[in-house]
């Protein structure tokens, strides 16, 4: 059997997150693209704090990734930045998905 030694690598972060729901979103673009990634949740649930240094929640990779994976990042923001889409893009398994104007089959609005 194979052993697993990305336990063992040194990990770096390489992009914050506001929650973990963010981070995870991050982490699956980046194990997307090939390059391990792992949530690194240090905050401090105990007592509510304000300071964002107390409760860091930021995406790891390992450090010998650690610079592609911050291409790949940045490579996506320039994307988004060019083309955002619109609030009828729909997301799906298999890519984006134009949604049908109401009416169309499309979503509708409750009365």
């Amino acid at each position: 059997m194979a052993e697993d030694t990305t336990s063992e690598e040194h990990w770096e972060g390489v992009a914050p997150a506001a929650n973990e729901s963010e981070a995870a979103l991050i982490a699956g673009f980046l194990e997307s693209r090939g390059i391990p990634a792992r949530v690194v949740d240090r905050s401090f649930h105990q007592t509510p704090t304000e300071s964002e240094d107390l409760s860091p929640i930021e995406v790891g990779v390992p450090a010998a990734r650690a610079e592609e994976a911050r291409k790949e990042l940045a490579n996506r923001e320039r994307a988004f930045a060019k083309d955002p889409g619109s609030p009828s893009d729909l997301q799906t398994d298999e890519g984006p998905r134009d949604v049908p104007p109401e009416g169309d089959g499309g979503p509708r609005k409750l009365r």
